[in-house]
């Protein structure tokens, strides 16, 4: 008689587990500088932190975001307190003035502030973690700071042409990435607060995707333009990861129009959301490295490049969200055979090149984020049929 091999849901077990486990504990202990305040931006493979690093203000953003949402679902004792003690130092050192114009983009290891550039994709993870903050502890400065932040937008970065401009320098290209996390963290804001102004926000950015972002005959997320949204070059290559982070981002919005007007505002999307996952498959998973996913992907396919880990997590929540559940166990099968195979458990090889060789030198903190997204995804799932 044969007998039926793992489930899906095993292997998503697997990573909720090495995540409550091995990762959640490991950053806690040594991913904070209780000496100095604030996140570490990278751990060695040891598993101590790589001292004297600068500091990316939007890294120690999604570190708040993901211990306090950790925190939220009691799955690491100290997760709201380091969350808390987190967010002071951020208001403290990344949020000049009280967040008068949001906050800086760079710190040096002391907690100075070695770069003041207003960076709009920073500016949308100070609004993700202030999110969670709100959540996690009503903290009343969290929704202070995300109206000082927002109303900073509109007053020195909204564009005649629709969404934010890039940072206070006005640089070019303009991006999808950062319209892109402010959507999420604008959603956020909404399912925490229930405020339609936030909502409100989302939509705006919700059309910039349908207008601009999304090229409908090719099924694909376009990157960089010019000031007025025209492509700056029609053969720039897609990035997987990004589709896949739509995949989700897409399903956020209709369940917030749901949950608030009973119907989507656009419509329901899951007819974009499948297409999205479909392309990036095609055109971004390398068969020849696992199927994972290619930083980036030229537009006529068959040409594989470097693969972070970032866009192996968001391929995982997309299946997930698309009840795809043996393609993201697959996956997931094929980080622990790879990027999550490391010496000290808790950490990660961020990329290997493109001739599936690792090249990374320490951890970043930054993925924490993505993982910690994946893994919720996959909790929900698993949570699902336990009910059931």
């Amino acid at each position: 008689m044969m007998t039926q091999g793992p489930t899906p849901r095993t292997a998503l077990a697997r990573l909720r587990d090495w995540f409550l486990t091995d990762a959640l504990p490991l950053w806690a202990a040594q991913g904070y500088d209780h000496a100095r305040g604030g996140f570490h931006e990278a751990l060695n493979f040891d598993g101590t932190p790589a001292a004297g690093r600068s500091r990316r203000v939007r890294s120690q953003a999604r570190q708040i975001h993901a211990f306090s949402q950790s925190g939220l679902r009691g799955w690491h004792d100290g997760a709201e307190a380091l969350a808390a003690k987190g967010f002071d130092y951020f208001l403290a050192r990344a949020c000049p003035d009280e967040g008068a114009r949001g906050c800086a983009h760079r710190l040096d290891s002391e907690g100075a502030v070695i770069d003041e550039r207003r960076d709009l994709y920073d500016q949308a993870f100070l609004l993700l973690a202030s999110a969670s903050r709100w959540e996690a502890a009503k903290d009343e400065r969290a929704l202070h700071l995300a109206d000082r932040t927002i109303a900073f937008l509109e007053s020195e970065l909204a564009s005649a042409h629709g969404g934010w401009l890039e940072s206070d320098r006005a640089e070019l290209p303009r991006r999808q990435n950062p319209h892109m996390h402010l959507i999420e963290a604008f959603l956020a804001l909404h399912r925490v607060t229930g405020d339609e102004k936030y909502l409100a926000l989302a939509d705006r950015i919700r059309d910039l995707f349908d207008r601009v972002f999304y090229q409908t005959e090719k099924g694909v997320i376009r990157e960089f333009f010019d000031e007025d949204w025209r492509l700056q070059d029609k053969d720039q290559p897609a990035e997987p990861g990004h589709m896949l982070e739509w995949v989700w981002l897409l399903r956020a919005h209709d369940r917030a129009h749901d949950r608030a007007h009973a119907k989507p505002a656009a419509g329901d999307s899951s007819g974009v959301r499948e297409r999205l996952y479909e392309r990036a498959v095609a055109l971004g998973a390398d068969p020849g490295f696992f199927g994972f996913f290619d930083n980036k992907a030229p537009l006529t396919g068959g040409v594989h490049s470097a693969k972070r880990l970032w866009p192996q997590t968001e391929g995982v929540r997309a299946a997930l969200v698309l009840g795809r559940e043996r393609e993201a166990a697959a996956l997931v099968d094929n980080l622990f055979m790879t990027y999550l195979a490391t010496e000290t458990p808790g950490l990660w090889v961020d990329e290997f090149d493109a001739e599936g060789c690792p090249v990374s030198k320490d951890t970043p903190a930054s993925i924490l984020y993505h993982i910690y997204e994946a893994v919720a995804e996959a909790d929900a799932v698993l949570t699902m049929g336990e009910a059931g």
